[in-house]
């Protein structure tokens, strides 16, 4: 396969920095091996900076496109499924003095991902300004008018249209076969509970490199602050269950594998009497993104909801902290043997350092009450699945959870909708179509990995990437797997205790649950 950009820029330069100019060749199959990237339109200029963080480790900054001349600020005062609707919302802002637009939300890319639709909605717009503020000013008063979700955007974050940019990509790539360190990931302040930006997180451990890992609970009212929301596995122990069977990144000995990723958690009584646990480390009844097991609402994924449960047995380690979450319920103290030491009729009790604490709520808290005494040793059963094999557990092995799946085979294939990120036009628009900061990870035929943050939601620097266009960077670095990672706010990249890229958030970079960071 041909050799990376990267590489030859090493070899060439011996570490010290380069920097290209390159131009559009076209989005067909030739610009997966490309030297450039195949976002945007046509002829754009892009520039490249490439240097040797270790042998085996590259970091890329490359700016791509331009400001033009045609985009503008608006705002979005709402999204509907049917053109009816739409119209008849651009003829009540006609009533009170606007002029209003329709924009038709198409799927021009249905050939690459699992949503099939050929529309996806209809967007009402009013107004064109040049300068945020004055479109601030417009949805303010549209919401004092009564149009609720009214917001002001930008005409080049809508993904479905072509732009020219501008684009500021950052990107690590490792090869694992030259690479003497050690690529890993790491919870926030090593816990479940609480959050850390990838800075401290990669100071903290003096590494080379550093990006944000998976999704996660942000307020309590979803769970507990910090909680994967989703597969988590540190240093071979899973700590957080997954997500239905979203994709997700293994890393083992510095070689990294895309895949589809579930859990199976069970408890055996010695006589026989078994259940399934409905995961670990989080708040019972509260299941971010869904996917569990005999949810509510439903078990599929549903990304950035919160589904609940109310017969669930938790089971929590030392990862989590000193103690289970209070509360109603019944619960068992297990020893390292999986023992159990003591039973209590409430839950919120002392997790032992080298056991564990199977806490249960409703039904479920009934059946551990009836079927687990004290003195017996249960028979606990993690297992994790990857493209429906089983995952030999070691302790050099680390699962980040993320989604959805990008490429498989080299080819754009977007799981959008099986990994729970179409549940609604609206969402699927907003969400996936839209462009964001995003952070993605990719990799390539001959095992390299790439790293990859793009900034967003800054007009003058950077507008961010879809799906599709995250997709299409991994594909056109080189990368046949790829997969998404948390993005928006918490698209971080850490380099030689640098932050290289600009977060979206107005407070600096975002606390996270967890970081992908590359050791030396």
């Amino acid at each position: 396969m041909h050799r990376s950009f990267l590489k030859t820029a090493i070899v060439s330069a011996l570490s010290l920095s380069t920097i290209l100019t390159v131009g559009w060749q076209g989005q067909d199959a030739e610009a997966a091996n490309s030297q450039e990237l195949s976002i945007g339109k046509n002829h754009l200029p892009e520039t490249r900076n490439t240097q040797q963080l270790a042998k085996g480790v590259t970091y890329t900054d490359i700016n791509r496109g331009y400001v033009s001349d045609k985009s503008y600020f608006t705002v979005d005062v709402a999204f509907f499924d049917t053109k009816e609707e739409a119209d008849t919302l651009i003829q009540d802002l006609k009533k009170v003095g606007y002029k209003a637009k329709l924009h038709k939300v198409e799927n021009q890319y249905s050939q690459n991902t699992d949503v099939q639709d050929k529309t996806i909605g209809y967007v009402v717009r009013t107004g064109e300004f040049k300068e945020e503020n004055s479109a601030n000013d417009v949805a303010d008063q549209l919401k004092t008018q009564g149009f609720e979700k009214a917001k002001a955007t930008y005409s080049e974050y809508d993904g479905t249209t072509k732009s020219t940019g501008p684009w500021k990509i950052d990107v690590l790539e490792i090869d694992p076969h030259e690479f003497q360190g050690e690529l890993t990931n790491t919870l926030a302040n090593d816990s479940i509970t609480g959050r850390e930006t990838v800075s401290s997180m990669s100071g903290r451990s003096e590494a080379l490199a550093g990006l944000n890992g998976g999704y996660f609970v942000v307020g309590s009212e979803d769970g507990i602050p910090g909680d994967p929301a989703g597969i988590s596995v540190v240093n071979g122990q899973l700590v957080s269950e997954a997500v239905g069977d979203r994709t997700s990144l293994l890393l083992t000995s510095n070689e990294a594998e895309i895949a589809n990723t579930s859990t199976s958690l069970k408890v055996e009584t010695e006589s026989g009497e078994s259940s399934m646990m409905d995961g670990i480390n989080r708040k019972p009844g509260q299941i971010r993104s869904c996917g569990g097991i005999e949810d509510m609402e439903t078990n599929q994924p549903k990304h950035d909801v919160t589904c609940t449960d109310p017969d669930e047995i938790i089971e929590y380690n030392s990862y989590f902290g000193d103690a289970t979450p209070k509360g109603d319920g019944f619960e068992v103290v297990l020893d390292d043997k999986g023992k159990v030491v003591d039973s209590y009729t409430e839950r919120g009790h002392a997790i032992p350092e080298n056991g564990s604490v199977l806490s249960a709520t409703g039904a479920q808290a009934d059946w551990l009450k009836q079927n687990v005494s004290e003195g017996e040793t249960l028979s606990i059963a993690r297992n994790v699945l990857a493209d429906g094999k089983q995952v030999k557990a070691s302790t050099d092995l680390d699962i980040i959870g993320g989604a959805p799946q990008l490429l498989e085979d080299g080819k754009i294939d977007i799981q959008a909708k099986e990994e729970g990120f179409a549940w609604s036009h609206d969402f699927y628009y907003h969400f996936a179509q839209y462009r964001h900061p995003r952070s993605f990870a990719g990799v390539k035929d001959n095992g390299n990995i790439l790293l990859v943050t793009v900034e967003g939601r800054n007009p003058e620097q950077s507008i961010g990437v879809s799906f599709y266009e995250s997709a299409q960077i991994l594909q056109s670095l080189g990368a046949v797997k790829g997969m998404n990672l948390d993005g928006g706010g918490s698209s971080a990249m850490v380099v030689h205790d640098r932050l290289v890229n600009q977060p979206s958030d107005a407070t600096g970079e975002r606390p996270v649950s967890d970081g992908i960071l590359v050791l030396p």
